[in-house]
């Protein structure tokens, strides 16, 4: 939110302030730095989206094809869906009205759309996706600014795998797990609002082989952090500070839980998936609500850290 200030110059200063986070800051203002953070970092990747907007560097098709794909990538990179939800992933061609990854002038918009004989029901429902194509690993600040789905089913969820896919169509090694939720929102049931979030690891029930992992401080409960904003209202900026076997997540600039976790495999890549109707749970009151189902993101930016602050140290601890 913008501050309300007295004088000309604090207005002038506020309106720049709330354009620059609107916009993820023009190609006019300094390289974009992580939100909030006050550390010394390289920028590495920036995936700012539009179509007119001045800073944007994915301005088209072309351009999102150069650096995601668009399924997962087990089965070949061919993978277009998981047991545990309703949606599958396709790809058309620029400009086909069926289209799941839409350019707005300063977005993408991965859309969630009912094909001919689909329905709320498996496999009924198309939806985008993004798999970057850029090797993640220890020591980078991930971070995406977005607006997220809404309704009973909707799933949005952004995240590490390991894993690459070369140029020449080949893979490394896909071991699973290790992998890093940034967060993922389940909506089902008595909760329709985009306002519960999860940020997780997984084991597959071998936990000695990532470490142990345990929560360092958290202000998670229950393993869920609901700070009060529906994040489908409006834009808001989620991050992985993923500091050598003790990855921090932050949503909106702010630390809320930092976790020991050791990951051993090749470098992640990101994944921004629109999944829509959850398979293990009770979908009543679910309704075939296209216009809910907009997962709009401003940018994505991959950062390498140099010199960073200590996380704060005065939070619940597990």
């Amino acid at each position: 939110m913008v501050r309300q200030f007295i004088g000309s110059k604090h207005v002038i200063a506020a309106f720049l302030t709330f354009a620059c986070l609107s916009s993820g800051c023009g190609a006019a203002d300094a390289t974009p730095k992580p939100y909030g953070q006050s550390g010394k970092f390289k920028l590495l990747k920036d995936w700012t989206f539009g179509t007119t907007r001045p800073d944007a560097t994915i301005r088209s098709r072309a351009d999102l094809d150069k650096n995601f794909y668009y399924r997962y990538i087990f089965a070949g990179g061919q993978l277009d869906g998981i047991g545990t939800y309703w949606s599958y992933h396709r790809d058309y061609p620029d400009g086909d009205p069926r289209s799941l990854h839409v350019f707005t002038p300063s977005s993408l918009v991965l859309k969630g759309r009912i094909p001919p004989n689909g329905g709320l029901h498996p496999r009924g429902i198309e939806s985008g996706m993004l798999r970057g194509k850029f090797p993640v690993t220890p020591t980078m600040y991930v971070e995406m600014r977005a607006k997220l789905t809404t309704g009973i089913g909707a799933w949005p969820a952004f995240w590490l795998e390991p894993g690459v896919q070369y140029d020449n169509g080949s893979f490394s090694a896909l071991p699973w797990p290790p992998e890093i939720d940034i967060f993922e929102f389940f909506n089902w049931k008595w909760r329709p609002h985009t306002t519960t979030m999860t940020g997780n690891f997984q084991t597959n029930h071998h936990p000695e082989n990532f470490g142990k992992p345990h929560d360092i401080w958290t202000q998670f409960k229950n393993g869920e952090y609901a700070p009060g904003p529906d994040f489908s209202a409006d834009f808001h900026v989620f991050a992985l500070d993923w500091r050598e076997n003790q990855p921090i997540w932050v949503v909106d600039g702010k630390p809320v839980k930092q976790t020991y976790y050791e990951w051993h495999a090749p470098p992640a890549h990101i994944l921004v998936t629109n999944q829509i109707g959850i398979a293990f749970a009770d979908m009543t009151g679910m309704t075939a609500d296209e216009s809910q189902w907009n997962y709009t993101i401003d940018y994505i930016r991959v950062w390498q850290e140099i010199a960073v602050p200590e996380p704060p140290s005065n939070l619940t601890t597990h």
